[in-house]
């Protein structure tokens, strides 16, 4: 049951994931390799929850697939900006969960083990046009253009809509990552040269 307040979200995003370029969860197939294991990461340009205002804070949600995305059963966890009062802890609380509406709510069903959310440094930062996010001694993560297979060519830019998943809701930029290295006492995983794609997000609920 969703929550009364309405609420809004607006910013950046970089994902990546285990998979091989590009995702094909993205586009409604399967992982490439399992578990399927993935970062999201978000920075919020602008946003509220009822009169708690969003804006400037940081999140990222890691996860871990065992199967075919849509079947469910992923172990899922949250970092939530460590400078995020105790009103917006809550407040993205609640979104996250689902509990207020929009694209949360279905994917909440999805969810087979949360793990507890974390409030630590996120450092969500821009470079040439490419994302990278950095919480000390967890996270390191960062994107850049796919090298054109054809020499002398520059870096690819490829850019796609319409993606089966809800996360991104403006064209996406097909990447790499330079760097995908989860070291968190509940899940663990890196990779380098795998799935990688940066956008715009806008979210809204109820």
């Amino acid at each position: 049951m969703t929550s009364a307040a309405s609420w809004r979200m607006q910013g950046d995003i970089l994902e990546l994931c285990s998979c091989n370029i590009t995702c094909p969860c993205n586009y409604g197939g399967d992982p490439t390799t399992l578990p399927c294991e993935a970062v999201l990461g978000l920075r919020i340009q602008e946003g509220n929850y009822g009169n708690t205002s969003l804006g400037g804070l940081n999140f990222v949600i890691y996860v871990q697939i065992p199967g075919k995305v849509f079947d469910g059963g992923w172990t899922l966890g949250v970092f939530l900006d460590e400078q995020a009062s105790q009103e917006q802890v809550e407040a993205l609380g609640t979104i996250l969960s689902g509990q207020a509406g929009g694209w949360f709510e279905p994917f909440s069903g999805l969810i087979g083990n949360p793990l507890p959310p974390k409030q630590v440094p996120i450092n969500f930062e821009s470079v040439d046009g490419e994302f990278r996010i950095t919480i000390p001694g967890v996270l390191e993560a960062g994107s850049e253009r796919i090298p054109n297979p054809i020499p002398g060519q520059p870096p690819l830019d490829t850019t796609v809509n319409d993606m089966v998943v809800p996360f991104f809701t403006e064209s996406v930029h097909v990447r790499r990552s330079t760097t995908l290295k989860l070291t968190d006492p509940d899940m663990n995983f890196e990779y380098v040269g795998q799935s990688a794609n940066i956008s715009h997000f806008e979210y809204s609920g109820p």
